[in-house]
């Protein structure tokens, strides 16, 4: 093993061995494996049945990262889910469900209970979680500010035809697997139904259902 360099000489990084004995020779930097996380918190968040709203657009659920905080949030998947209890025509147009990149913090709406994969770690107040219902299928709207051409992902919701044989819908997953979306101080996502073209699309007899699964971090 070569001789250990403790300070920098030219064209050199400090903390190296030399690949040989002449001072000519190369020399091999040290590498020193470093966590770049430090994490904080590890949870889900799962909402309430959420009725359709007879509407063209619903925001459903939400995640947001405050202004000024301190933290770091990996979302690392969102899941949706959709029952229909009533049967539509085949012209009827459902929403595509959406997710958005937002800046604006969410409002209204009642808060999603956060739940930790490790009791003890503590999540930040500056992450909120928000969704459309204030119990099972009760309704209380989310607002949220949708900024144009934002979109991550989408994906077309299904429509029920008959009874006995139908189009459905398996879990929806957005974000699964690598690469994570950070959600950096005043950023967060909006999982929003959209576009109906009319109101049966999206009728009080649909149920929806989100879950958000992130990680609250700081760089070292």
């Amino acid at each position: 093993m070569g001789d250990f360099e403790a300070t920098a000489i030219a064209g050199v990084e400090a903390r190296g061995y030399r690949r040989g004995a002449a001072s000519t020779d190369g020399w091999d930097q040290y590498v020193i494996p470093v966590n770049d996380k430090i994490v904080s918190y590890r949870g889900r968040a799962a909402t309430f049945r959420i009725p359709g709203n007879a509407a063209v657009t619903q925001n459903l659920a939400s995640i947001h990262n405050a202004t000024g905080s301190t933290i770091l949030v990996d979302v690392n998947r969102i899941i949706v889910d959709l029952t229909s209890t009533a049967l539509k025509a085949i012209t009827v147009q459902q929403p595509v469900v959406r997710l958005y990149k937002v800046t604006v913090l969410p409002t209204a709406g009642s808060a999603l209970a956060k739940t930790s994969f490790d009791s003890t770690l503590s999540s930040s107040a500056s992450v909120t979680l928000l969704q459309g219902a204030s119990a099972h299928r009760v309704a209380s709207a989310l607002t949220a500010t949708l900024p144009a051409n934002a979109v991550i992902d989408q994906v077309q919701a299904s429509r029920v035809f008959t009874a006995a044989g139908h189009e459905s819908m398996d879990s929806v997953l957005f974000l699964d697997g690598e690469p994570d979306c950070t959600l950096r101080a005043l950023e967060g996502l909006v999982v929003v139904a959209e576009d109906a073209i009319v109101t049966t699309g999206n009728p009080a007899t649909d149920w929806w259902t989100v879950v958000i699964d992130w990680t609250e971090f700081t760089r070292p």
